[in-house]
């Protein structure tokens, strides 16, 4: 120590002085670098959950709807609520007018606005997420598929058949997290999709 009071590193310790610097910085190296190289799975695992929870909120939404509104003078032959999943990235939500009575759903043509709304509601999964069902053992194209809840909130095919899906949401370049929504008989849960299955979580 001299007379100001500072440390002074002695002549022969340089070089391990240095060689602690050294290791010091290839510390916060590797440090920096694995935060990059995680930081986008992390983005990317927060983009697939909160595009998830929307979807889920939204079936949620249409199944109360179905249960708690009745027909009105634009949609006087109400049977019903459904989502038209249109591609792997967007979705209609709409109200099922039985126009020609049949009771099953014959194309876009009966699908109404929802109540108070003067344009269709559609959503988009931001890109590059993506939506697949299951369907037998693999996970397909949602393309215009249809699911309907009826009055009761039970969800139907468009031949008012009972009605079961898996959907599941991840992104294409990360296989990091994929998110899944299972829609059986009396209820609809979220989950982690396992590779077979919607796991509950």
């Amino acid at each position: 120590m001299n007379k100001s009071g500072f440390i002074v590193p002695l002549a022969g310790n340089s070089k391990g002085t240095t060689l602690v610097e050294l290791a010091i910085v290839l510390a916060i190296v590797v440090v920096v670098g694995a935060i990059v190289a995680t930081g986008y799975g992390f983005l990317s695992a927060d983009r697939v959950k909160s595009a998830s929870r929307e979807l889920f909120g939204d079936l949620q939404r249409i199944k109360h709807s179905a249960v708690t509104q009745g027909p009105d003078a634009a949609v006087p032959q109400l049977r019903g609520f459904g989502i038209r999943l249109e591609s792997a990235r967007t979705y209609r939500l709409f109200r099922f007018n039985d126009a020609n009575s049949n009771f099953q759903y014959d194309g876009a043509a009966e699908e109404a606005f929802l109540h108070g709304e003067t344009s269709a509601r559609q959503k988009e999964i931001p890109v590059p997420l993506e939506m697949r069902i299951k369907s037998g053992g693999k996970l397909v194209s949602p393309q215009n598929t249809v699911l309907l809840f009826d009055h009761l909130g039970i969800p139907r095919q468009a031949n008012m058949g009972f009605q079961q899906k898996t959907l599941v949401i991840n992104n294409p370049d990360n296989d990091i997290l994929k998110k899944c929504i299972s829609i059986s008989f009396n209820r609809i849960r979220e989950g982690q999709w396992d590779g077979s299955n919607c796991r509950e979580q």
